[in-house]
């Protein structure tokens, strides 16, 4: 599916990502990870990538073998691969570190796999779940 990159989107889009991985065989807990990174990755591209301007993001979820689910989040905004983004210092208090970074943090730690390719203009993310 394809929408707007306007953060009203959102809802509608995860539920049909939703949809996708419970037919796809993902466990309850693992649907819930899986949809809660997908929401984190877009709504980082509304804000950050496309920050107020138009655009799309292309969401589409495939098997991968027998032993994984994979959701493909794809979008036109500026080139941003969150694979090489340093893991924030998740040391001392909340109030002394440094505001940003946790979003791609908790992207990591819902999936078991994260890929970027930025291919002819286009941002291609893949976060993959094992069943």
């Amino acid at each position: 599916m394809t929408v707007s990159a306007d953060l009203s989107s959102l809802p509608g889009a995860l539920a049909s990502v939703t949809d996708a991985l419970r037919a796809l065989g993902l466990s309850p807990k693992a649907v819930q990870e899986m949809e809660l990174a997908v929401d984190e990755a877009v709504t980082n591209i509304v804000l950050h990538g496309y920050a107020g301007t138009e655009g799309w993001i292309r969401l589409s979820c495939e098997r991968a073998g027998e032993g994984a689910a994979v959701v493909v989040i794809e979008d036109a905004a500026p080139p941003f691969d969150p694979t090489v983004a340093p893991s924030p210092d998740l040391e001392g208090d909340a109030d002394e570190r440094p505001i940003g970074g946790l979003g791609v943090h908790f992207i990591r730690t819902m999936t078991d796999e994260m890929t970027y390719e930025y291919r002819d203009g286009i941002n291609v993310l893949k976060l993959r779940k094992n069943v």
